[in-house]
């Protein structure tokens, strides 16, 4: 009776495991499974389009890092390259960012969420294989950018980051745990399937009929760049415009005090990590293309609590930053503490996200 009870049990629960793991594959919110397979042989025409396009193109669908990594092969045609992780993401050319245009003919931002040193490194490696070279190539460094391996999605392309590290000279930086471990254990993440789950539901959903299919879709009605449009779009120059919806929701919520700790790491930094970023540095500049940092400011609330983890983490990177410019010759922009640039409460999407308009405080002019 036990072995029955026991073996109908195991049954049950296998094929529950994998309802979570089919829905997962297919659903696929993070765009790591099957829309990321769909979108290999389409990233190239996403990538056309999107430069003629008049006002971008519906991000929704599309892998992130895929897209960018292809827009990446077309850096030589642009005077500027912005990179880094989402707070990246919304300095734009189309929007004039801190009159970056000024210091730009051509901006391409290839800001991806989450983007660390080794997303950094990757996108370096498509640059300088490139026919053309651009002339400038903008760095975020966040609080979190100094530690290696703060985000996995990396692992993608795992190939272009080590023929970096042996352009380098640096040993292969290996995962203990392999990627596409990483992938498979992740189709039986239980949060994963709950986002599944959400992003089935959403009636904003393009096409649910048409799942399998990866179409290329243009904003089809008239919208601002601060409101956003219906669903998310990347811009022509690469940049990020959130959607409408999100940005409503998240005017309605409250940032609270002291928060702010994502993706940072025990330690501050990672002295090799520094290192890494000097050598990258060095391999532009080698090739005449000048470099600059930036850091993008936290929401007021995250310093009311004073020396906090993530405050102390802040200025620690940003006086270690400073410091690595100023030894190097390097010129940087902006800050993480919003009272240097003159951000207010308002000018916030969350506790690390700034809006457009905080983000034009910061004067690439110059």
């Amino acid at each position: 009776m036990y072995k029955q009870y026991l073996k109908i049990s195991l049954l049950t629960f296998s094929f529950l495991m994998l309802i979570v793991a089919s829905v997962n594959f297919i659903i696929d919110p993070g765009e790591i499974y099957l829309k990321k397979i769909l979108a290999d042989s389409k990233s190239k025409e996403f990538s056309s389009k999107l430069f003629l396009s008049e006002n971008g193109i519906i991000q929704s669908g599309w892998n992130e890092r895929l897209i960018k990594t292809t827009l990446a092969k077309s850096a030589g045609d642009f005077d500027c390259i912005i990179l880094g992780s989402s707070h990246m993401m919304q300095i734009s050319s189309v929007r004039n960012t801190g009159k970056i245009n000024s210091n730009c003919d051509g901006l391409l931002n290839l800001g991806v969420s989450g983007g660390g040193l080794e997303d950094i490194s990757i996108f370096s490696y498509f640059i300088i294989n490139n026919l053309k070279l651009p002339k400038k190539i903008f760095i975020g460094v966040d609080p979190f950018t100094f530690n290696f391996k703060i985000d996995a999605r990396y692992g993608a392309h795992m190939a272009p980051y080590n023929k970096m590290n042996d352009l380098l000279g640096l040993l292969e930086a290996g995962e203990n745990v392999s990627y596409l471990s990483k992938l498979a254990k992740n189709l039986f993440n239980g949060k994963y399937f709950y986002s599944s789950i959400l992003a089935l539901s959403d009636e904003n959903i393009i096409n649910k009929n048409d799942l399998f299919e990866q179409e290329i879709y243009y904003p089809n009605e008239s919208f601002s760049y601060e409101n956003g449009y219906s669903q998310p779009l990347t811009l022509k120059d690469g940049s990020h415009l959130y959607a409408q919806p999100w940005i409503e929701n998240q005017r309605t919520l409250i940032v609270p005090r002291g928060g702010g700790g994502h993706l940072m790491a025990d330690n501050v930094y990672n002295p090799n990590s520094v290192s890494y970023l000097k050598k990258l540095i060095d391999l532009y500049r080698s090739k005449n293309i000048d470099v600059h940092l930036i850091m993008t400011p936290y929401h007021p609330n995250v310093f009311k609590k004073g020396e906090t983890k993530p405050v102390i983490h802040m200025r620690i990177v940003e006086e270690m930053i400073t410091s690595f410019s100023d030894r190097h010759y390097i010129k940087y922009y902006g800050s993480f503490f919003p009272d240097k640039i003159g951000c207010l409460n308002d000018e916030f999407f969350d506790f690390m996200h700034a809006t457009n308009e905080c983000l034009g405080r910061i004067d690439f002019s110059q």
